[in-house]
């Protein structure tokens, strides 16, 4: 193994779960050491996320967080988070390059990668009250949690929005919390409603996205708007050309897409896919699932795409929060997933082991706020690449 090429032995590596290489960190200092530096950490991640390898379902039922490999769906693992819950449910406000974000009762909240049992929690996130409408009403309270390439920075975001039932009048607060900085600071209120008061941010292509309205009486139709990570501002995303009858909307991510859910109650739900993110006319409608190719014993309310399988021939689904299904996009039908102690009702997640530190390298943070990321970046690759490692099996 030591007569490998370095370039070969690390390509290889790469490829690995996180599991093996955690056992390889403990050979010795070079190979930890290999492991820690933050030029192969990035390496590996972006193999896991372009193979679409070493993938997990996380499924949050009340305080408890189950984990089941995405390529076996085996029998759902349960998770030892960081959090005291009280008793109350755990929740996992967003996932993001094999880090979740989730948060208790008591509004404590953490950044954990359950891969290699790493975890931050974040300082307390103050809420503040509203002085623009007197008599106005927390009406919800969401995040998102996602990454901003451009300045290599975890960050997690908060909406207040506060209700006034006097006049319709609303406002929709904005904090964004820098995990690089470890601060929380103000952004631009949103001018928007949210229509789901408990639906969390999803994270596709360096922004959150949330279904929207204009209008807290929802007299216009919805529409879907982005929160861009890096420069931290809303727009509206374009939408496909549906068909004219009503439907609800959802949003989401399949295959590292964004996507959209038109869901038209007791009838079908179209999926669509944003093939080429920002672009209206690369909407395309992936598949169309009738009532009665899902039904059983009941009609579903809640439909939404997870993963491709392996072969890109399948799409695994969530149903109803109850269970998980494939759709064959070919033969257009449905078969059950089978899951030996599958927690019921559940939320599933995506998360992609990975072996992203939840803390930040403080000096690596003040190089970077010297020199700039971008030549930080080419300065690591350069040292990594010109250094030898003594590889020891």
């Amino acid at each position: 193994m030591a007569s490998l090429p370095k370039d070969l032995l690390i390509c290889i590596l790469c490829q690995l779960p996180v599991k093996p290489l955690l056992q390889f960190r403990s050979v010795s200092k070079s190979w930890r050491h290999l492991f820690d530096s933050p030029l192969f950490v990035d390496l590996h991640l972006k193999n896991s996320i372009g193979t679409g390898s070493n993938l997990a379902l996380i499924l949050q039922k009340d305080s408890e967080l189950y984990s089941v490999e995405l390529n076996l769906l085996n029998d759902p693992v349960e998770l030892v988070h960081p959090l005291m819950c009280y008793s109350h449910r755990i929740q996992v406000l967003g996932s993001c390059n094999g880090l979740l974000c989730i948060a208790n009762v008591a509004e404590d909240i953490a950044f954990w990668n359950p891969a290699i049992r790493q975890h931050k929690v974040l300082p307390f996130l103050p809420a503040e009250p509203n002085n623009n409408c007197g008599s106005s009403y927390l009406g919800a309270r969401v995040y998102g949690f996602g990454y901003d390439s451009v300045h290599d920075d975890h960050k997690l975001v908060r909406i207040s929005q506060f209700i006034n039932l006097k006049n319709d009048g609303f406002v929709s607060k904005v904090k964004v919390y820098s995990l690089r900085e470890n601060e929380l600071r103000d952004s631009k209120d949103m001018p928007y409603v949210l229509c789901y008061t408990k639906k969390n941010g999803t994270l596709a292509s360096g922004c959150l996205h949330w279904v929207v309205n204009r209008k807290f009486k929802f007299d216009d139709s919805d529409l879907i708007v982005a929160f861009d990570l890096t420069v931290e501002s809303f727009r509206e995303v374009p939408m496909p050309e549906c068909a004219v009858e009503k439907f609800q909307i959802d949003v989401g991510v399949l295959g590292g897409c964004f996507c959209m859910v038109a869901n038209y109650h007791d009838i079908r739900v179209d999926v669509w896919v944003m093939k080429e993110y920002g672009v209206k006319e690369s909407w395309a409608k992936l598949f169309t699932v009738e009532q009665e190719v899902i039904f059983f014993g009941g009609t579903f309310t809640y439909l939404r795409p997870l993963a491709y399988s392996k072969s890109g021939e399948e799409v695994l689904l969530e149903q109803n929060h109850e269970r998980l299904v494939w759709y064959d996009l070919r033969k257009k039908k449905i078969k059950n997933v089978n899951l030996g102690g599958l927690p019921a009702p559940f939320e599933a997640h995506i998360c992609v082991g990975s072996l992203v530190p939840a803390e930040v390298n403080r000096e690596d943070n003040e190089k970077q706020q010297n020199l700039g990321a971008e030549k930080i970046k080419s300065k690591k690759r350069d040292d990594f690449l010109s250094k030898g490692f003594k590889l020891v099996l």
